[in-house]
C-alpha cells in the first residue's frame, strides 16, 4: 500500500496548474518528482497533502480516498518535510520531534512520557539521538533536515513528502541526506521527494515522475525516464546521461549538458 494518483487536476483560483497527472508509489519506493521551475511539482505536493482541493481525478493513501480522510487521519498517513523551518522559540531537538505527535493528542492535551519515548526512538532510527537536548536553532542545515525527518517519523505516517530536501545543503550533507532517504525506503516507508536535478533519481529513486507544464512527460523507473531525449524535451537543452563507476566499482549516473565544440573561423572563435 502507498500512494495512488489517478488523472489528478488542480490548482489555484486562476485555473488548473496540474493537469491529468497519474503516478503510483508503494512502501519501499522513492518517487522523485523532477522538472524545471514552474512545472507543477509544488502544486502537486499541495494536492497530495490536501492543502489544495482536487478539481478532477483522485488521490488514494493506503487505499483510502484523500478527500474522505479527516485532518487527524490524514496526519497519520502522510507527513511533510519542508525545505525551510525556523521555529519562533529555541526549542530543543526533542521538543521539535515530539511535535510530530500532535495528531495523536486532543486539543489541550500535553505530550506524555510515551510521546517523548516515541520522539527519542525516531531520533535513534536516524542516528541523531545525541542531538536530543541541543537547541534546534543551533543546528546546521543538514542536521535540521534530519530532525524534520525524525519529526515526520514520530508522526507515525508511512508516506513522507520531502520538498527539495537538499536545496540548501552543502555537498557532504546532501550525500548524507540521500543515504537517509534510501534507508527510509529500506525500512518500508514510501518516500516522495521533489528535485530540480535529474541525477538524484538515478542514485536513490525507484520511480521518477518527470513533469513539464503541469503534465506528465514520463513516469517509470529511472533508467527508462532519465534519458537524453526526455531531458531535452523537458529542460530544452541537450543533456547526455553517462554512467561511470566509483573507486569501488559502484555505478553512478551523471547528467551532463552538451557543450558543442566551437567551429574554427566563425565569428567569436579562435
Amino acid at each position: 500500500m502507498g500512494l495512488e494518483v489517478e488523472q489528478v487536476w488542480g490548482g489555484y483560483g486562476g485555473g488548473d496548474v496540474v493537469r491529468g497527472v497519474s503516478c503510483r508509489a508503494d512502501a519501499g519506493d522513492v518517487l522523485c518528482l523532477v522538472g524545471p521551475n514552474g512545472c507543477g511539482k509544488t502544486t502537486l505536493f499541495r494536492l497530495l497533502l490536501g492543502i489544495l482541493p482536487l478539481t478532477g481525478g483522485s488521490i488514494r493513501l493506503d487505499g483510502d480516498e484523500l478527500r474522505t480522510l479527516s485532518p487527524r487521519e490524514l496526519a497519520t498517513r502522510i507527513a511533510y518535510i519542508p525545505q525551510y523551518h525556523t521555529p519562533v522559540y529555541a526549542y530543543t531537538v526533542l521538543d521539535v520531534v515530539t511535535m510530530g505527535r500532535a495528531s495523536q493528542l486532543s486539543a489541550f492535551e500535553t505530550p506524555k512520557a510515551a510521546d517523548r519515548d516515541a520522539a527519542f526512538a525516531a531520533l535513534e532510527k536516524l542516528g541523531a539521538a545525541h542531538l536530543a537536548n541541543k537547541k534546534y536553532t543551533a543546528l546546521s542545515g543538514g542536521q535540521r533536515q534530519l530532525i524534520l525527518i525524525a519529526r515526520a517519523i514520530c508522526q507515525a505516517a508511512k508516506i513522507l513528502v520531502l520538498d527539495e530536501p537538499s536545496a540548501n545543503l552543502d555537498y557532504a550533507n546532501h550525500q548524507l541526506l540521500m543515504e537517509v532517504v534510501a534507508d527510509l525506503a529500506r525500512r518500508g516507508y514510501c518516500v516522495v521527494m521533489s528535485t530540480h536535478s535529474p541525477e538524484y533519481p538515478a542514485s536513490v529513486g525507484t520511480k521518477v515522475l518527470l513533469m513539464r507544464e503541469g503534465q506528465v512527460a514520463a513516469f517509470g523507473p529511472p533508467e527508462q525516464v532519465i534519458t537524453p531525449e526526455n531531458l531535452q524535451a523537458v529542460y530544452g537543452i541537450e543533456i547526455d546521461v553517462v554512467t561511470v563507476r566509483d573507486r569501488y566499482g559502484a555505478p553512478r549516473t551523471i547528467c551532463l549538458p552538451v557543450k558543442r565544440p566551437c567551429t574554427p573561423g566563425r565569428e567569436g572563435t579562435p
